[in-house]
């Protein structure tokens, strides 16, 4: 197999899995559980040249031996005879096949058919139609305007091939070969071959890519084209060397419209490029002709043939870097399709997926192994080119999208993070960015919500430079600016400085004697413009938990309120009166927030959920988990650090309104990893933070979980 089938024209069309039904407020998913949305990049198995990629190549400059040397390792480009003739399968397995002449130029039209074990033939001029059938073990043409009107013999054959006369076989015109019908051996049926030599009349006419493409790799397309058909053995089943179609090659007719009949000098030229009549270029590893297998586009990496076909590794079919198949050329770089929670469950042979594992990877990046455990715990798995196949996908390369959100500071991160939320918002918060004081911006992601509007930061002395930006940006919407925490935390010469830079914006202080009174005049603040029955409670000395929480907490408009790890202080409980809240979620686990908060807490009539773990990545994941199914549509997932020294980039990712997950430095951990696996919703991880705090590497990890 060449490639998966597509048309030739226009390639058409990239893992991500998002969900095609919402949580909330749609209607129930089915026993199945709900829809998944496949997303990857690449068409086709990948295996040798990337067909866009090729074409990328050569608008870079490339030749086509060097187009053809990079895909297929330690190969050379080499001209060989080529006027070997070969049998095409047009048509196999049909009961009738039918035949026009028509003229191509003057005295053009005459066809001749002889049948097989016979003598003499029918003879038909310009628009005779032969109606070709099986009569038992025989195969039978009949034509009411040829002399004689039939003949039947062991196989029928049509020759037209005088340049002057197409041959149209149901519908589609060929000007050159030898036209063969066989009978079928295995049933009642025929089979449709067309005889033609490999220089000119088979390829000439394949459709593999657009004509108009530039000539380096139409001509290395050619070569891979030759290599490939020169290479096939004959097989009895089909009569033929190669199919006309994705199982071997798209062979087709002459062209007939203007467009392609424009273009096709370019493809001949390609085709002909040794400037000889029967000798032209392929591919040759250690002296002998390869089977230069190829597709439409990869991943940005191709695959080696043992990752997607088994057997032995074939040393020219390596793995190799393919960022060409990525360009906005080729429509297919990115792609999704949605598949049923049925159809993936029955795919695996579960009642259900309620999580999808793709980290199994080959050494070009597709899925080598795909794992889908369903809620009972049963799990499936597939190979990922059955994976493929069975779920109808156009590639391997199946992972989520990325994204980073980052700087060169917390400042800069911070404002980046601003740019995503709509610049005619009329409103901004600011909080500390400093270490000493950064409760205050933890629990400033649910104002930020609320408000519809930013979370900047700064430091105690004056406004940084990324900040001053990002509010200068905002200069014609802002109206008011929220400064949370007192003035330890942000001095009152920052407030002066906003007032006086941005004249007719009212700024606002939220400030308190410590952190517990700083959250509940935030909270107050929420409750001023919405009701409050729910509150998120989280520890004053363990920032993480507190920020893993921010982002629903934000979406949900949930104030975050801060506990001592043993009791409620003061400030809190005044917060929690004042706000009216008779929910409280308390994240972190009991060394963070002890039991005696939860007594407290259950004390004051409230309904109390723990959202715990055994460290601050579990408990990021609970959250995420917990408050998932009240997002209407989980597709994006926030990704920060849970590193302490970077634990600050993460201070301004609660406002984009996101569930978010933790990771470490040196790998993403299990609990964060099932959150990504077990939301079927999900299209991008988007990390919050520079390289420093989260690596590439974390985030390339979580896009192909």
């Amino acid at each position: 197999m060449v490639r998966p089938a597509r048309g030739w024209r226009v390639l058409t069309s990239a893992l991500l899995l998002v969900g095609a039904t919402a949580v909330l407020g749609t209607t129930p998913a089915s026993a199945a559980g709900p829809d998944w949305t496949l997303r990857g990049s690449g068409w086709g198995h990948g295996i040798g040249m990337s067909q866009y990629g090729a074409s990328e190549m050569a608008d870079d400059g490339y030749t086509a031996a060097e187009i053809l040397g990079h895909y297929y390792t330690g190969t050379t480009y080499d001209a060989v005879p080529d006027d070997a003739v070969v049998a095409v399968n047009l048509e196999g397995g049909v009961t009738s096949t039918r035949l026009e002449t028509s003229a191509l130029s003057a005295r053009g039209g005459a066809v001749r058919v002889t049948a097989g074990g016979t003598t003499g033939a029918m003879t038909g001029a310009v628009g005779a139609v032969v109606t070709v059938t099986r009569s038992g073990t025989s195969v039978r043409a009949a034509c009411s305007t040829c002399t004689p009107t039939s003949v039947t013999g062991t196989y029928v054959q049509a020759n037209w091939n005088d340049g002057r006369t197409l041959l149209w076989v149901d519908g589609t015109p060929y000007e050159s070969g030898t036209l063969v019908v066989w009978p079928s051996e295995s049933d009642p049926t025929l089979q449709v071959v067309n005889k033609v030599r490999v220089h000119d009349e088979y390829l000439d006419h394949l459709r593999e890519v657009p004509w108009s493409w530039s000539p380096e790799a139409l001509k290395a397309q050619a070569a891979a084209a030759r290599g490939y058909v020169l290479a096939q053995a004959y097989k009895k089943s089909c009569y033929c060397h190669v199919y006309d179609d994705a199982r071997s090659q798209v062979y087709g007719g002459r062209p007939t419209t203007s467009t392609d009949l424009s273009y096709w000098p370019r493809w001949k030229a390609a085709v002909r490029a040794t400037g000889t009549a029967d000798t032209g270029y392929v591919v040759r590893y250690d002296g002998r002709i390869i089977s230069a297998f190829y597709s439409s586009s990869s991943g940005g990496r191709t695959q080696a043939n043992e990752d997607v076909w088994g057997g032995d590794p074939i040393p020219y079919l390596r793995s190799v870097d393919d960022p060409w198949s990525l360009r906005a050329s080729n429509p297919n770089r990115l792609w999704s399709t949605t598949v049923s929670g049925a159809r993936l469950a029955s795919a695996f042979g579960l009642p259900d997926v309620a999580s999808l594992d793709l980290s199994a990877r080959t050494t070009g990046g597709g899925v080598d192994v795909a794992r889908a455990r369903s809620a009972s715990g049963a799990v499936g798995t597939l190979d990922g080119e059955r994976f493929r196949s069975v779920l109808g996908l156009k590639g391997t390369t199946v992972r989520h999208d990325g994204d980073r959100i980052g700087g060169a500071t917390r400042y800069d991160v911070a404002a980046a993070v601003a740019a995503r939320i709509p610049v005619t918002a009329s409103a901004a918060v600011i909080a500390s960015g400093e270490s000493a004081a950064v409760f205050d911006a933890s629990v400033s992601g649910p104002l930020a919500g609320t408000l519809r509007g930013p979370l900047l930061l700064t430091t105690a002395a004056a406004l940084p430079a990324a900040t001053r930006a990002e509010l200068d940006r905002r200069r014609g919407s802002l109206t008011d600016v929220y400064v949370v925490g007192g003035p330890a935390s942000v001095s009152d010469d920052v407030l002066a400085g906003l007032t006086a830079r941005y004249p007719g914006v009212t700024v606002h202080r939220l400030g308190g004697a410590d952190r517990y009174a700083v959250a509940g005049a935030v909270a107050r603040e929420i409750r001023s413009r919405r009701a409050t029955p729910t509150v998120v409670v989280a520890s004053g000395t363990a920032i993480a938990d507190a920020l893993g929480a921010s982002g629903p907490a934000a979406a949900l408009y949930y104030p975050i309120l801060l506990t001592s790890a043993s009791g409620v202080p003061a400030a809190t409980r005044a917060a929690l009166d004042d706000t009216g809240a008779t929910i409280a979620h308390v994240v972190g686990g009991p060394a963070s927030v002890s039991p005696a908060v939860e007594t407290a807490l259950e004390a004051r009539g409230m309904t109390v959920r723990r959202l715990g773990g055994a460290d601050r990545y579990e408990v990021a994941a609970t959250v995420a988990t917990y408050y998932r199914p009240r997002f209407a549509l989980p597709s994006e997932i926030v990704m920060t650090s849970g590193a302490n020294e970077a634990l600050a980039d993460s201070l301004a990712a609660g406002s984009l309104k996101r569930l978010m997950v933790l990771t470490a430095p040196t790998g993403v951990p299990a609990a964060t990893l099932e959150v990504l696996r077990s939301t079927p919703e999900l299209t991008t991880v988007t990390v919050v933070g520079g390289p420093a705090s989260v690596p590439d590497a974390r985030l390339q990890q979580a896009r192909n979980s």
